[in-house]
């Protein structure tokens, strides 16, 4: 069997003013080509590796086509989503015919122009390859599903957990499904239900109640012999695109029907639990004090609305201010982009002190600055190694970094922006977070991967900056229909 392997990752905001250049998805350690992607070990705990891993373990043939992942921001232009395209149907063009095509696909690619670009590469593939060859695609569970994801594809799988920790684990659940269907041995038939839901993040956690409840679902679901696997996208909500919103998948051995069936049950659960996915909005005072009067540390403040890895800008100064004005000790925010502090810092030299501007350059909603006096500790060129179990042995880089430090208050400063998932990076600058009491990190739920074990309270804070979570804030034209909770006359259409 000659399987095709490769994908396009991206998580698309159309609230966040700067959009996503070719560069990102061409960087080093996140864009491979042909040999180089066939060169990967597939040993971290990514898709691709999960698919490089599964094919190779049934002793099939890998035909390498591309994988590009450019972080989370705004939306691409045409031109960029086109020219990333064009490379990949044109590798898999070349190396005709394969008998199956496995893509790793965010499930929340949108570019100028492209409401829903995960659907188009899909349908694309689908053109180059012809109506009978199998494709499965594997979604990060923050996906927008539409229509013509579902229709191109042979099946979908979307990730089970938040942090995501399982994305090699489904890949091989993908891997292991190809090999099946082009044996003969089963065919997959895919229903989907969609949802109109906004779903809070912090409602999202696989670990706690009440998504965990969801996931049970899901497994009792595919304890039918006739279900291959079931899912469920919560969305990704800070695109105004027409694909926008929560949905399930049932993916049955050739009874269409039955798995259409029971996708749209199990949305119907969902729709009749929408309320468990809200819950209020919590400034960073409120947190703060809230973790203080609980009284267990480190106390974390999880910065949602200035989360890269949604795509917002993370250079919001609102927990840093909060931490200086408060004169707080053994307190850390990570990570600030600021390119600009991070080459003063350079500059001046490890063990100067000098002044400083950090962060609030972005956006007005991000300011204004901070005025540091800050000492220079450490400095880096931002290049490390995830510990896991989230991106678990995959090397990434952050651009020139510093850390730096006025009293009690450390700052991790960074070029290329992206959230603190584990301790690792942190690590490298000479920054113990085990010692930390507070902590204001720039991330959603992902930071559970690696902060969750040294945390003695959490608290996901809404600051001022662009992926605000009260959904009522943002201008959304593009939707197509009513969604809850923004809009009382929301429905399920099934």
């Amino acid at each position: 069997m000659k399987i095709a392997v490769g994908g396009i990752e991206h998580e698309s905001s159309s609230f966040t003013p700067v959009e996503t250049p070719l560069s990102l998805f061409l960087r080093d350690h996140h864009y491979f080509e042909g040999q180089s992607l066939l060169n990967r070990a597939g040993d971290t705990n990514t898709v691709v590796d999960g698919f490089l891993s599964g094919v190779r373990n049934h002793g099939q043939t890998v035909v390498p086509l591309i994988w590009s992942k450019a972080p989370s921001g705004g939306q691409p232009t045409l031109e960029t989503h086109n020219h990333l395209k064009h490379l990949l149907l044109e590798r898999l063009t070349d190396q005709l015919p394969v008998d199956g095509v496995l893509l790793s696909l965010h499930g929340s690619y949108s570019a100028q122009g492209v409401m829903d670009a995960d659907g188009d590469i899909t349908r694309a593939v689908r053109g180059v390859v012809g109506p009978d060859c199998p494709i499965i695609t594997v979604h990060d569970m923050h996906c927008n599903i539409g229509p013509d994801m579902v229709d191109s594809a042979t099946a979908l799988i979307v990730m089970e957990t938040y942090p995501h920790t399982d994305m090699a684990e489904r890949a091989l659940e993908g891997a292991n499904m190809i090999v099946r269907t082009i044996a003969g041995e089963i065919q997959p038939t895919c229903g989907w239900c969609s949802i109109p839901i906004f779903w809070n993040a912090a409602r999202m956690i696989t670990a706690e109640q009440p998504m965990s409840g969801a996931i049970e679902r899901l497994w009792k679901i595919e304890q039918d012999p006739g279900v291959l696997t079931a899912s469920v996208g919560v969305g990704y909500q800070w695109a105004d695109v027409d694909v926008a919103g929560a949905s399930t998948l049932v993916v049955t051995d050739n009874d269409l029907p039955a798995a259409k069936q029971m996708a749209n049950e199990l949305g119907r659960w969902v729709w009749d639990h929408r309320e468990d996915w809200l819950c209020p909005t919590l400034s960073a005072v409120e947190g703060l004090e809230q973790g203080e009067e609980l009284g267990k540390y480190p106390i974390i403040l999880a910065d949602q609305a200035d989360n890269p890895g949604g795509g917002a800008p993370s250079d919001s100064t609102e927990i840093l201010r909060l931490f200086v004005e408060r004169n707080l000790q053994d307190a850390a925010v990570l990570y600030i982009v600021d390119p600009e502090s991070v080459q003063q810092a350079k500059a001046a030299g490890v063990g100067s002190t000098l002044e400083l501007q950090v962060g609030g350059k972005s956006h007005e909603l991000a300011g204004p600055p901070v005025s540091m006096t800050a000492q220079v500790l450490a400095l880096a060129d931002g290049q490390f190694v995830y510990d896991g179990p989230m991106f678990k042995n995959l090397k990434t880089s952050l651009g020139d970094s510093a850390l730096v430090r006025q009293r009690g208050v450390y700052v991790v400063l960074i070029t290329k922006p992206n959230q603190p998932i584990d301790l690792a990076f942190s690590r490298t600058l000479g920054l113990d977070c085990r010692q930390m009491r507070y902590l204001g990190l720039k991330s959603t739920g992902h930071f559970r991967s690696g902060f969750g074990p040294i945390a003695g309270s959490i608290f996901n804070v809404d600051t001022a900056s662009l992926l605000t979570q009260d959904f009522d804030k943002l201008r959304f034209t593009r939707l197509g229909r009513k969604v809850y909770p923004m809009e009382s006359g929301a429905a399920l259409r099934i």
